[in-house]
């Protein structure tokens, strides 16, 4: 069983400005399932928290406690923004690709394992495509990148931060501070320069 913590802050041009950066440079890469009760059918449980910061204060979404917890029958029905993930074994294999249909800017240019492999959709793409870590039973890994995106109804730029904790699990349910207090295992960061 996989358990996936994904997180988002969002902001715009306005809290651009160093006092509001290092505020952000505050905000929590994990927080508690306090809502989480079983019983549960599927491998995979997707824990999403939405947070808007104004100033210096970080907004949560109302969102997060009606749509908080999502449950998926297989890792294969995952559709997580630049994260593939891929049973391997008792492990899941974590591949971060930038996804051109849903990323946002800057471009990720860099390794792309596929690029030579004729079945995969990146085949010949010239972008970041590399496995990040594997999880194995009771081990815990984050993924944390950034984008700039563009809110079509206003034509402002808006931008966003994204962390992904995930923890794998042999059938057994995770403690509701889990992400609080485990020790990580694995960290990645694609962190780019927003403008």
């Amino acid at each position: 069983m996989l358990f996936i913590q994904d997180i988002c802050l969002s902001w715009g041009k306005k809290e651009r400005a160093s006092v509001y950066a290092k505020r952000r440079a505050e905000f929590p890469m994990a927080y508690s399932l306090h809502k989480l009760s079983g019983p549960f059918h599927g491998d995979v449980i997707v824990h999403s928290l939405n947070f808007r910061q104004r100033g210096t204060m970080f907004w949560p979404s109302p969102r997060n406690d009606v749509h908080g917890f999502q449950f998926y029958r297989s890792v294969g029905d995952l559709n997580l923004t630049n994260l593939f993930i891929q049973p391997e074994g008792e492990s899941y294999e974590v591949t971060f690709f930038y996804d051109e249909h849903r990323g946002g800017r800057p471009v990720r240019r860099g390794h792309n394992k596929d690029y030579n492999n004729i079945d995969s959709l990146l085949y010949r793409h010239d972008i970041l495509n590399e496995t990040v870590f594997s999880l194995r039973p009771g081990q815990y890994g984050r993924v944390i990148w950034n984008e700039r995106k563009i809110d079509f109804d206003t034509g402002e730029w808006y931008y966003q931060l994204h962390v992904s904790n995930l923890w794998s699990c042999l059938g057994k349910m995770p403690k509701q501070e889990i992400f609080l207090t485990s020790r990580i295992d694995f960290e990645y960061k694609q962190m780019a320069v927003l403008y």
